[in-house]
């Protein structure tokens, strides 16, 4: 019971960082068909999305600990 209650923050982690990264490549994919820029928004949507990935996976993995 104190192993799954430890855990329990990380579980959804992998989804959460997942749905983060296509989130950010599904708005630029549809930002290049609407301004008709491809790759430009595709590329720039999937940085952010990394990157807000790496943000999320830093507050969960690192400031929890503390």
């Amino acid at each position: 019971e104190r192993a799954v209650r430890e855990a329990a923050p990380y579980l959804g982690v992998g989804t959460s960082l997942a749905v983060t990264v296509l989130l950010g490549l599904w708005i630029g994919h549809w930002l290049d068909k609407k301004f008709g820029t491809e790759p430009t928004f595709f590329l720039v949507g999937a940085g952010l999305g990394l990157l807000a990935a790496g943000y999320q996976f830093y507050r969960t993995a690192v400031v929890r600990k503390r």
